[in-house]
């Protein structure tokens, strides 16, 4: 989910894409997701043959192939994209789509994501909002639409009823609600009509035991009331509750009952399913006001209103069917009476002079992460919905102020990462910091819309490892460059753990800076919290890990970014050291034993380049000059990038040195771009390595190259370095550095292998080292015959494709080219590898149809030293090829 403000420029260019949605709230398994991509040119240059790639990701896994349109868009022009994305089976899992909007050759120009999430019921992954202006004239079409773009599934119609103990009105046309508000019967229709449509469930709001004066004439009896017990120092004679002091229906107070009273059990039963009759409802959201102290009956018997809540629950969901019940015990007293009973979500109005069953105040971020765990054993494994309302005497005190957007953003996070969901988005994308929803007294800006935005598409994405049965561990988390709390401690970070049957999880807020712990924010003020950068955080894992992943709803638009790691052990126990890119107001980091991913701390061994990608920041890399540089997402070629930039003339180099490395040739590539003033000297640089420097220039370009240069390293070290030498105003970006063993493999070289051909096997996860001409090709990871990506060929149109790669320096003589090769859907016109340049005719090996893996081969006699390898398709639309495992051979 994107949007149109400057704040969209940190995670994207904000120069093609404007917003990518989804049609729906929800969707069933196996369901067709519409995903909607508006695109506004604003590159300053028309955009030709380019594309819009989608790729569907589970975590840190790509579902499917990548899904390719053409885009065609003139400077300053507009246009809504529609792409149809084939959901999957499985039932209650979330997925990030990644929008990606690339020019004809290949350079990513924007980006975007939007969240899905595939459930057949909103019970399991709550995402609640709200309605409340029932007027003649709302424009209800466009208010859910607004509220469908946070993925909000369920809806609580706030009183839109006609009395409390009456909810359906003698005149189902019009009707005053009990403050006189005029409620019109047709917009709560078009309001449920409209949600349905977009997979919202609607629950009718009504308290589950209040009456309004004139109640003794709609057949309530006084015998049912509660009355405040002789020694309740807080009020007299029936238990009521004042809302205001006057109002045109003369309606002033609620009067209670007794909840366990079967005659008024039966009665607000057969209301309710009124409203079920005449309204077509989900489900009932019961209401209370809280625990006031001990009652007692027309009989003298006593009760606190807390101790009756799972009977009435249990007779209430069974009198109203199938429908959904979801009830609020404010300030979450008697919440684990609700959580044992049959409710199909729980919910709790939190409020900070209320106190847990530990006799701890509800008024901290840990607070809140305490009761949502405790609920969520109590209710086995549901997830809490917290309605906190934020900064509520200052909305009340100074009306028409904005929020405080660390205030909303820290008290998220808290209840997010500890697996509960918030009640606070509502009418026309208002967010709520009052109990009287109608109250609209603080207002979202622009900044704080588009974080909320993202936040809710990351809940979605990554609700599978949020709230799908985690629980809290006790291991060890330390940060050696910061102070941090496991218990939410001002002015630390907080950060603790979980796990699951695959992952486990480091859930990490930042309070950095921030000097009070509370969440409310009552008087409006919070401290932003201090963002840092290129730190790392030390944890004691139980099960082995071998592959650690970054997700945040505040950079890279909620993307997956596997992190640099090494492991080791002390007196504490066995661990991994994480390098981590950034941390703004909440990461969570995900490990497991599933891939390689990290380095031991143990001499020997393979060297590997570390963050080659730059997605833990500058991690690994030493620089030396006198300009400006950095790392940041701004028009990188994929993920972050690496800058260097100065007003005035300078020098500039960063590198790495890769130790450890088994003597043997070694193919260094980067993706660079150098298109603002003219250097003097800009190159890659290769040293160090027991043989005479390479150098390789850099070009001027407006868009990223592939540079690459091989050398033969004899003494286990190799020193990549990037060197720029200019007048100011003269810029220079670094991505996706790679270094390369054999055959472009990061696994050892088969025997009798040449080492020249780079990335032959895709394991870089891009078509790096090759050249393409087409926009038609792609990585990834489904359906590999090897390793963990494969390349392919494929369009919904007809196609021509081309990859190849040049190789130089061979030493002449016999050499075969081998592949593992699939064309399964559609009939190509022509599918051959091509071997040429060599010195000699070319050769063509065809590839055929079938619906496995198959080798082919094509052998040659190199006299020039040079060998082009391509693989080439001409075919309809639907039809695929797949390539892999790539490998050059001296016979």
């Amino acid at each position: 989910m994107g949007w149109g403000s400057d704040e969209a420029a940190a995670a994207s260019t904000g120069k093609v894409v404007y917003d990518v949605t989804t049609d729906k709230a929800m969707y069933d398994p196996g369901s067709t997701v519409e995903v909607r991509i508006d695109l506004k040119n604003r590159l300053g240059r028309d955009l030709t043959g380019g594309t819009v790639e989608i790729k569907a990701k589970h975590l840190e896994s790509q579902i499917g192939e990548t899904i390719r349109k053409p885009l065609d868009l003139k400077h300053s022009a507009d246009v809504i994209m529609v792409a149809n994305w084939q959901a999957p089976n499985q039932d209650f899992k979330g997925y990030l789509l990644e929008v990606d909007v690339k020019d004809a050759s290949g350079n990513v120009v924007d980006s975007d994501t939007v969240g899905v999430d595939v459930s057949s019921s909103w019970v399991k992954f709550p995402r609640y909002g709200y309605v409340w202006d029932f007027g003649q004239n709302t424009n209800t079409a466009e208010r859910i639409d607004k509220l469908k773009n946070y993925h909000i599934n369920a809806l609580q119609y706030y009183d839109w009823k006609y009395r409390h103990h009456k909810p359906v009105a003698p005149d189902l046309r019009q009707w005053d609600d009990w403050s006189g508000r005029p409620i019109y019967g047709d917009t709560v229709r078009s309001y449920i009509a409209n949600a349905k449509a977009v997979g919202m469930a609607n629950m009718a709001y009504n308290m589950i035991y209040a009456a309004t004066s004139g109640y003794d004439k709609d057949g309530v009896k006084q015998e049912w009331a509660l009355y405040y017990a002789d020694d309740n120092p807080r009020g007299q004679g029936h238990f009521s509750f004042k809302m205001a002091d006057s109002t045109p229906t003369g309606i002033t107070h609620l009067y209670f009952f007794n909840p366990l009273n079967p005659g008024w059990q039966n009665y607000i039963f057969a209301e309710t399913n009124k409203i079920f009759e005449h309204f077509d409802f989900d489900g009932w959201h019961g209401d209370t006001v809280g625990e006031w102290g001990k009652m007692k009956t027309s009989d003298n018997r006593t009760l606190y209103v807390k101790d009756t809540y799972t009977e009435f629950l249990n007779k209430a969901k069974q009198a109203i069917g199938g429908k959904y019940l979801v009830f609020n015990p404010v300030g979450a007293q008697g919440i684990e009476n609700a959580s044992k009973a049959n409710v199909d979500a729980i919910y709790a109005e939190i409020w900070p002079w209320d106190r847990d069953s530990e006799g701890e105040l509800y008024d901290t971020y840990y607070s809140l992460k305490k009761e949502i765990e405790q609920s969520r054993k109590e209710s086995g494994g549901k997830s809490l919905i917290v309605p906190a309302y934020m900064s509520y005497d200052y909305g009340e005190q100074n009306p028409g102020s904005p929020f405080n957007t660390a205030a909303v953003l820290l008290t998220d996070a808290a209840v997010y990462a500890a697996g509960g969901s918030r009640m606070e988005l509502g009418d026309n994308g208002n967010m709520l910091s009052n109990e009287y929803f109608p109250a609209q007294n603080l207002y979202m800006t622009e900044d704080l819309k588009y974080r909320i935005g993202k936040l809710y598409d990351f809940i979605v994405a990554y609700e599978n490892l949020l709230r799908d049965g985690q629980t809290e561990t006790a291991n060890r988390i330390e940060f050696p460059q910061y102070a941090s709390s496991a218990t939410g401690e001002p002015n630390k970070i907080w950060a603790y753990g979980k796990k699951d049957n695959r992952y486990e999880i480091i859930q990490m807020i930042n309070l950095l800076g921030v000097s009070k712990n509370d969440w409310r924010a009552n008087d409006g003020r919070k401290e932003t919290p201090q963002k840092i950068s290129n730190f790392e955080v030390k944890y004691y894992y139980t099960n082995d890990v071998n592959s650690v992943w970054l997700a945040s709803p505040d950079s890279d638009d909620g993307r997956s970014k596997r992190l640099q790691f090494t492991k080791g052990s002390d007196g504490k126990g066995k661990y991994v050291l994480i390098s981590v890119p950034s941390l703004e107001y909440w990461n969570m980091i995900y490990m497991s034993s599933d891939r390689s991913g990290g380095e031991e701390e143990q001499p020997g061994g393979i060297g590997k380049l570390m963050n080659g990608g730059f997605e833990s920041g500058e991690a690994g890399w030493t620089y030396a000059g006198t300009a400006a540089h950095g790392v940041d997402s701004n028009d990188a070629f994929e993920g972050s990038k690496y800058w260097i930039w100065g007003p005035d003339a300078y020098t500039a180099k960063v590198s790495q040195t890769v130790s450890g490395l088994e003597p043997g040739t070694y193919s260094v590539s980067a993706k660079v771009k150098q298109n603002t003033g003219t250097p003097m000297i800009s190159r890659m640089e290769l040293s160090g390595l027991g043989g005479e420097t390479v150098f390789v220039n850099i070009p001027h370009s407006g868009q990223y190259e592939n540079i690459s240069g091989t050398v033969q390293v004899v003494n286990g070290e190799l020193n990549i370095a990037f060197y720029q030498e200019a007048p100011g105003n003269t810029n220079l970006q670094i991505d996706n550095v790679e270094l390369i063993a054999g055959t472009g493999s990061s696994e050892e070289n088969p025997p009798g292998s040449f080492p020249a051909l780079v990335n032959g096997g895709f394991e870089s996860g891009d078509i790096s080292g090759w050249k393409a001409t087409g926009t038609n090709v792609g990585v990834d990871g489904s359906d590999v015959n090897d390793g963990s990506f494969k390349c392919y060929f494929w369009s919904g149109q007809n196609y021509q494709q081309k990859i190849e790669q040049e190789l130089t320096g061979l030493e002449n003589g016999k050499y075969t080219v081998s592949a593992m090769v699939k064309q399964n859907t559609g009939t190509p016109l022509l599918s051959r590898m091509e071997l040429s340049g060599y010195g000699g005719s070319p050769v063509y090996t065809n590839i055929s149809h079938g619906n496995d893996y198959s080798m082919i081969k094509g052998t040659v006699q190199v006299t020039n030293g040079k060998l082009n390898i391509a693989f080439y398709q001409a075919a309809p639309g639907e039809t695929n090829l797949q390539i892999d495992k790539v490998e050059l051979v001296k016979d």
